[in-house]
C-alpha cells in the first residue's frame, strides 16, 4: 500500500513537469523560442497597454496636444539620416563573426581571436560614428523641429511644446549614442537579453507616462518616460554587461581589424539609403496632415499607425529575432536549414499580423459604430482598414528583406527608393487633396504592386542565384 502511495505521489509530482514539457513543445512548434517569446512579450505589453494609453491621452491631452505628441516622433525620426543604418549592419556582421566564438561562464567571448578582434574593431568605429550622429541630431533635428512646430502650431489653441521638444531631442540623442552596444550584443546572440531589457523599459516607461499624464504634465510625459528608459538601459549595461564590453574592447588587434572601406561600407551605404527612404514611407503621414489638416488629424493618424506598428512589430519578431541565426547558417552554408526556418517563421508571422490587425479593426469599428468619443482619436474605418492591409503586405516584404540582408547584401535598394518616391509623392498630393483616405489608398496600392510584387520577384531571383553560387 505504501509503495502504491509513493508511486502515486511521484506521478502527481511529474504532472507540472509533463505540462511544462508539453507547453515547451507547443511553443517550439509555433517557432516561439526564448528570443521570440520575450520580443512578443515586449510588443504585447504595448498592445495591452494601448487601450490604457489611448484613454489617458484622450483624457489628459487635448486633440491638438495629441497631434504634437505623435508628430514629435515623426520629426525625431529624422535621426535616421545621421545613423545611416549602422546598427543593422553591426548586427549582421557581428552574427557572422560570432559563428566562430562561444560564451564563457564569465560572460565574455572566447574562440577565434581574429573574429573577436574584428567585432571589437567594428564596435570601436561604431561608437565614434554614433557620437557624431548624436551631436548632429542635436544640431540639426532640434532646430528643424523648432521651426516646423513654430510655423504650424494652432492659432486658436495655445500648446506648450517648446521645452518638451528640447528635452525629448536631447534624450533621443543620448539613446542613439549607446545603440551600437545593443546591436553588438544582439549580433552576439543575446537577442533575448535585449528583449527582456526592452520589456522592463516598456513597462516602466508606460507606467510613468500614464502617471505623468494624470498629474497634468501634458507633453512633458513623453520626455520623462523616455529619460527613465535611457537611464534603465545605461544601468543594465553597467551592472550586467560591463565585463563583456571591457573584455571585447580590450581584444582589439590592429592587424585584424574589419575593413570599413572594403567590407562594411559597401553594405552599409545601401542599408543607409534604404533607411533614408523609409522615412518617406512611414514617417511622412503625420507632418503632412499636421500642415494641411491640423494637429487633430495628425493625432488620429499617429495613434492609429502606432497601434498598427505595435501589432506589426510583434508579428515580425518571428523573423527579426532569427536574423542572427540566419547569418550563422549562411556562414556555415546550411541553406536547407535556413529556408526551413525562414518559411516557417514567415507563415507564423503572417498569421499573427492578420489576427491582430483584424481584431484591432473590429474593435475600432465598434467604437465608431456606437459613436464612442475614443473613435474620434482614431482613423475612420476605411482608411484604418487600408492601413492594416498595407501593414500585412509589408510583413511579407520585411521578412524577405531580413532573409536577404542576412547574406550581408541589400538587393532591395532600388525597389525601396522607388517605393519611397512614389509613396512620398502620393502622401503629399493625395494627402493634401483627400486627407488620410487619399494617403492610405495610395500607400496600399503602391505597396501591393511595387513593394510586394517587386520584392517577391527580387527575393526569388537572389535566393536562387546566391545559394547556387555558394554551393558551387
Amino acid at each position: 500500500m505504501r509503495v502504491e502511495h509513493e508511486k502515486w505521489c511521484y506521478r502527481v509530482r511529474d504532472v507540472p513537469l509533463q505540462m511544462s514539457t508539453l507547453l515547451l513543445k507547443l511553443l517550439r512548434s509555433w517557432g516561439i523560442d526564448r528570443a521570440v517569446a520575450y520580443t512578443i512579450l515586449g510588443r504585447g505589453w504595448f498592445i495591452l497597454a494601448g487601450p490604457f494609453t489611448l484613454q489617458f491621452l484622450a483624457t489628459f491631452l487635448s486633440p491638438e496636444e495629441q497631434g504634437f505628441h505623435y508628430t514629435f516622433a515623426s520629426i525625431l525620426s529624422l535621426q535616421i539620416f545621421f545613423e545611416l543604418g549602422l546598427s543593422y549592419v553591426i548586427l549582421q556582421f557581428t552574427s557572422h563573426e560570432k559563428a566562430q566564438l562561444e560564451w564563457t561562464s564569465e560572460g565574455t567571448l572566447q574562440g577565434d581571436a581574429v573574429a573577436k578582434s574584428r567585432i571589437s574593431s567594428l564596435l570601436r568605429v561604431a561608437l565614434g560614428w554614433y557620437s557624431v550622429a548624436a551631436a548632429l541630431v542635436i544640431a540639426v533635428v532640434l532646430p528643424v523641429g523648432y521651426v516646423f512646430f513654430g510655423n504650424y502650431q494652432p492659432t486658436a489653441v495655445s500648446v506648450g511644446w517648446q521645452l518638451p521638444w528640447i528635452w525629448i531631442v536631447l534624450v533621443s540623442a543620448c539613446t542613439l549614442w549607446i545603440s551600437p552596444i545593443y546591436a553588438t550584443l544582439e549580433g552576439c546572440g543575446l537577442v533575448a537579453d535585449i528583449a527582456v531589457l526592452r520589456i522592463w523599459q516598456g513597462v516602466v516607461g508606460s507606467l510613468l507616462f500614464w502617471l505623468a499624464l494624470s498629474q497634468g504634465w501634458g507633453l512633458f510625459a513623453a520626455p520623462v518616460s523616455t529619460t527613465i528608459g535611457l537611464l534603465w538601459g545605461v544601468g543594465w549595461l553597467w551592472f550586467k554587461k560591463r565585463t563583456f564590453l571591457f573584455d571585447l574592447l580590450a581584444s582589439h588587434v590592429r592587424a585584424t581589424v574589419m575593413s570599413w572601406r572594403h567590407e562594411v561600407w559597401p553594405f552599409q551605404w545601401r542599408i543607409a539609403l534604404t533607411w533614408f527612404t523609409s522615412y518617406f514611407i512611414f514617417q511622412l503621414f503625420n507632418p503632412v496632415l499636421f500642415v494641411f489638416y491640423g494637429a487633430v488629424a495628425a493625432g488620429r493618424m499617429g495613434m492609429s499607425s502606432n497601434i498598427v506598428a505595435a501589432i506589426s512589430t510583434m508579428a515580425i519578431a518571428w523573423v527579426t529575432t532569427k536574423a542572427v541565426p540566419f547569418g550563422g547558417l549562411i556562414a556555415k552554408r546550411e541553406f536547407k536549414k535556413l529556408d526551413h526556418m525562414f518559411f516557417l517563421c514567415l507563415w507564423q508571422s503572417l498569421l499573427v499580423v492578420v489576427v491582430g490587425g483584424v481584431t484591432f479593426w473590429l474593435a475600432a469599428f465598434y467604437l465608431y459604430y456606437i459613436h464612442h468619443p475614443l473613435s474620434q482619436r482614431l482613423l475612420d474605418p476605411v482608411p484604418l482598414g487600408l492601413l492594416i492591409a498595407t501593414a500585412t503586405l509589408n510583413q511579407v516584404v520585411g521578412a524577405e528583406a531580413v532573409y536577404l540582408r542576412a547574406h550581408k547584401q541589400e538587393p532591395f535598394l532600388g525597389l525601396t527608393v522607388l517605393s519611397a518616391c512614389l509613396i512620398g509623392l502620393s502622401t503629399y498630393f493625395a494627402g493634401k487633396q483627400f486627407g488620410a483616405m487619399g494617403m492610405m489608398a495610395g500607400y496600399f496600392t503602391i505597396t501591393l504592386f511595387v513593394g510586394l510584387g517587386g520584392g517577391t520577384w527580387i527575393f526569388i531571383q537572389k535566393r536562387r542565384l546566391w545559394h547556387k553560387a555558394q554551393d558551387g
